[in-house]
């Protein structure tokens, strides 16, 4: 997150970057504290730093702040004309960090998911229909560059966290033809995916959780700093391990579940980047050329007593240089997101419960506990985890009591206290 031009960060992006360590140590509050004040900035990274804020916000279930967060960043992504103009033009001439950062296309498909996430946390669900819609429809407007069917259909199978959410807002909000729709899409994309999008299973689960595991692609440069590629691989990142859950001691049968139905880092690596990204490397390229041809005239001129030849070719490496030094890459991102989310629709009795979600195979043994998870007994109750080396707990719910009669209305806290 450096300045451009080789300047030292600002106080900005030096507030930005503790946010993310604060995010990454378990430390939800104190991420979102730095990130509140930066995220009201109308700079280059306004949208990044709302959708950091609302990445925090969401992990200390601060809905409230959530939602705006991810709105204001969705109206800027979605804006006409933010980087119209001589600003567009100054990314394609200058250098990249000139143009307000939106995001790549998974990136900008994460942010309405998670909007609307929170809107089915608050069970909103005509609001959440509209976020996973257009979770899904960016996907495929970035995809269909080449108007090339079959890669709307590899993006559009890559983001099935979207489509899966869809079917079950349509199911909440009483349209059961769109919502088996959606889930015969999820079926015949990912056919292993079919216990997951049963409908009778989605129809009675009353407690939906919705884990993320890992951490997503990171931007790196390649070829002399001017081409954005993503590591790791996911052969580099290994397997991602199946979830386990525990309620009261008792472990919950997930057959069907465990298998993951995103993986960003497949999805990153499968991602054709477009436009600035194929200029900045004929820029590269270019400077290259131009570097080595000058070189030659200079030499050249200068063994025959050519000033003009040598001259010229000082020109040349001159602008080659230029070329090269504006094609660095910007490799501004939103660190805070997963590797997958799992969406794990259950059914268990009603009541206040503790809840245990562990990843008893992976290298760290990831967990997360709560205290007194209330499931209703009509409806359902909807949790979000994001389960870090940090953030084992044990927590008591509600962690933001003023949140609680927006997550849950049907059903009250009973005597647990936070």
């Amino acid at each position: 997150m450096l300045a451009v031009g080789g300047c030292g960060p600002t106080k900005e992006q030096i507030a930005a970057s503790r946010a993310v360590e604060a995010y990454f140590a378990g430390d939800y509050a104190a991420a979102q504290q730095k990130l509140m004040q930066v995220a009201k900035k109308p700079d280059e990274n306004f949208v990044l730093n709302n959708v950091r804020l609302g990445s925090a916000a969401l992990a200390r279930y601060d809905l409230d702040t959530a939602e705006e967060a991810f709105l204001r960043a969705y109206e800027v992504i979605n804006s006409v004309g933010v980087n119209a103009g001589g600003r567009s033009l100054g990314a394609v001439l200058v250098d990249e960090k000139i143009k307000i950062w939106k995001g790549e296309p998974f990136e900008r498909a994460m942010a309405n998911f998670y909007l609307g996430l929170v809107y089915y946390m608050r069970q909103d669900y005509a609001n959440a229909r509209a976020a996973f819609e257009n979770a899904l429809f960016k996907l495929r407007d970035y995809a269909d560059t080449n108007d090339a069917k079959d890669q709307y259909a590899e993006q559009e199978s890559n983001f099935l966290i979207g489509l899966i959410m869809l079917g079950k807002s349509w199911q909440k909000l009483g349209r059961d033809d769109l919502a088996r729709a959606c889930f015969d899409r999820v079926r015949e994309l990912r056919p292993h995916l079919a216990p997951l999008v049963d409908y009778q299973r989605n129809a009675t689960s009353n407690l939906l959780l919705v884990v993320e595991f890992g951490h997503g692609p990171q931007k790196i440069t390649d070829f002399d700093g001017s081409i954005v590629g993503f590591a790791p691989s996911p052969m580099q990142a290994g397997t991602i391990p199946p979830p386990r859950v525990t309620v009261d001691g008792l472990p919950v049968d997930l057959q069907g579940l465990t298998e993951p139905p995103i993986d960003l880092l497949a999805m990153a690596q499968d991602r054709r980047w477009q436009s600035i990204d194929t200029i900045r490397a004929i820029k590269s390229a270019v400077g290259s050329g131009l570097i080595i041809g000058g070189a030659g005239a200079t030499i050249y001129g200068a063994n025959r007593g050519r000033e003009d030849t040598a001259l010229a070719g000082l020109a040349m490496i001159g602008t080659g240089l230029l070329l090269k030094a504006t094609s660095q890459a910007d490799v501004r991102q939103w660190e805070m997101l997963p590797r997958t989310v799992f969406i794990l629709p259950l059914r268990i009795p009603p009541g206040t419960h503790d809840l245990t979600v562990s990843f008893p195979h992976a290298g760290s043994g990831l967990q997360q506990t709560w205290r007194g998870i209330i499931v209703p007994p009509q409806g359902q109750a909807t949790y979000y985890m994001r389960l870090q080396r940090w953030t084992s707990g044990t927590y008591t719910w509600p962690p933001m009591r003023d949140d609680l009669a927006r997550i849950q209305p049907a059903y009250p806290a009973g005597n647990r206290t936070p």
